[in-house]
């Protein structure tokens, strides 16, 4: 029980929720929106998929919170960028969206970034 209260585990939880509930707003989105759809994206709350998508958004902040109590918001902020990748390649994967070099480029540099922030921190834990 107490590895699952491991709060980089529960990190890499909420990354997956809201990555999966990202696709699943995309997907909801995409099927109710009319030509004229109103602004406020109303026309897509009867999606199942809007709603579960809106669940586990609910439930990623959760977990979110969890993963606060235990580590420096700095470093949970900076390891909670990753969906700034998984967001992207999953929606490649699964949406069948187009990325261009350049954005291949962006998600590079914000896994180089978050390397670079997050391994002066796992140096301090292992002296700690």
């Amino acid at each position: 029980m107490s590895r699952l209260l491991n709060p980089y585990l529960q990190l890499v939880f909420t990354v997956a929720l809201v990555t999966i509930a990202e696709l699943l707003l995309k997907q909801g989105a995409m099927e109710t929106a009319p030509a004229n759809a109103h602004w406020l994206g109303l026309s897509s709350l009867p999606s199942p998929h809007v709603w579960g998508g809106a669940v586990l958004l609910v439930l990623s902040s959760i977990t979110w919170i969890f993963v606060l109590r235990a580590l420096p918001l700095y470093l949970a902020f900076t390891l909670s960028s990753v969906v700034h990748v998984t967001i992207p390649v999953c929606s490649w994967l699964v949406l069948g969206e187009k990325i261009l070099a350049t954005r291949w480029a962006g998600i590079a540099l914000v896994l180089t970034g978050i390397w670079i922030i997050a391994r002066p921190a796992s140096k301090v834990e292992e002296s700690a």
